[in-house]
């Protein structure tokens, strides 16, 4: 009498980072790409993969998204070119938008955005 032992083996793995707005929570954070990827084992030896998904992790909720593994092996060779900022937005994070507050210097504080840093 012969026993075969087979099954599979999921690993994942963290494939990159990158600005996006979570379809949950909509805020702005640095969104974790992951990819899972199951693979059939015959004798604890893994053969082959048997399936490869890929997710947007929000780094502040939580929330999962399946994304195409072709889009996110995109996203990862080549560098994301964040959103151009709509009519209305600031170009620069932390910059006044237009027709909103304008900021003005804190004492104590030399440093503003935009400037150079401050010497160490």
């Amino acid at each position: 009498m012969y026993v075969i032992v087979y099954g599979y083996r999921t690993r994942q793995w963290l494939m990159g980072r990158m600005p996006a707005v979570c379809q949950r929570c909509q805020r702005t954070s640095q969104q974790q790409i992951v990819r899972l990827q199951r693979k059939l084992t015959l004798f604890w030896i893994p053969l082959f993969p048997i399936m490869t998904r890929t997710f947007l992790v929000c780094t502040l909720c939580g929330h999962q998204m399946r994304v195409d593994n072709k889009q996110a092996d995109a996203w990862v060779k080549s560098p994301a070119v964040p959103p151009s900022p709509q009519p209305g937005q600031s170009a620069l994070p932390g910059a006044p938008e237009a027709g909103g507050p304008a900021m003005t210097p804190q004492p104590g504080n030399p440093w503003q955005p935009g400037g150079p840093p401050p010497a160490m």
